[in-house]
């Protein structure tokens, strides 16, 4: 809407006035980074909420969900980092559960099973599948898509649940595979690895 922009630059200024830190936008990624907002020149950086679809076939390999992911980074990401001219951080959100690298957990009645849904408290989908390595082939995929793109400024995961090691269908990578597998990654990003 056309108010929003003064709207959220009055906020952004507020925000500074309190606040010695950096400002950055979560900006989901649908597909298309054409809607975003004209404010955002006057954020630090943009924290990408990326849950893209990186197979349409579950079984996919590893190096096929990394191609995909990185055609989407430089097709749709990197036009949109380079119009803003800001550091840009992905942020995956990758369910345990059957479906989830192609975008899509299927829904009892139809339909796909959002993220959240998936995640405590709420109640377990007895329908939904638990598929550990399934998360686990989709970081190692975004992992390396994001790894072989300098421009890039970093990576978080998302939905981690920090009250208690979940082997479940929740995003949450505690105790799962997958956590063992940003572990190893930040260790080789950072020079520490063996």
């Amino acid at each position: 809407t056309p108010e929003a922009d003064p709207r959220f630059r009055a906020l952004l200024t507020e925000v500074r006035e309190h606040f010695g830190g950096q400002v950055w936008w979560g900006q989901p990624y649908t597909g298309s980074m054409q809607a975003s907002p004209s404010f955002l020149d006057a954020v630090d950086g943009i924290y990408l909420l990326w849950s893209a679809p990186l197979a349409q076939n579950p079984s996919a390999t590893i190096d096929e969900m990394a191609m995909e992911a990185g055609r989407k980074l430089d097709t749709d990401i990197l036009p949109f980092a380079i119009s803003i001219q800001k550091p840009v951080i992905v942020a995956p959100v990758y369910t345990s559960a059957g479906g989830s690298v192609t975008g899509c957990v299927s829904a009892p009645a139809g339909g796909c099973v959002d993220w959240t849904a998936l995640s405590r408290p709420n109640p377990d989908i007895p329908s939904v599948t638990l598929d550990l390595g399934g998360q686990a082939n989709a970081y190692q995929a975004v992992l390396t898509a994001v790894n072989d793109r300098p421009w890039l400024s970093g990576f978080v995961s998302r939905g981690f649940y920090p009250s208690a090691m979940l082997a479940d269908k929740s995003a949450s990578i505690r105790g799962k595979p997958a956590a063992e597998l940003l572990t190893y990654w930040f260790a080789q990003m950072q020079g520490i690895g063996q």
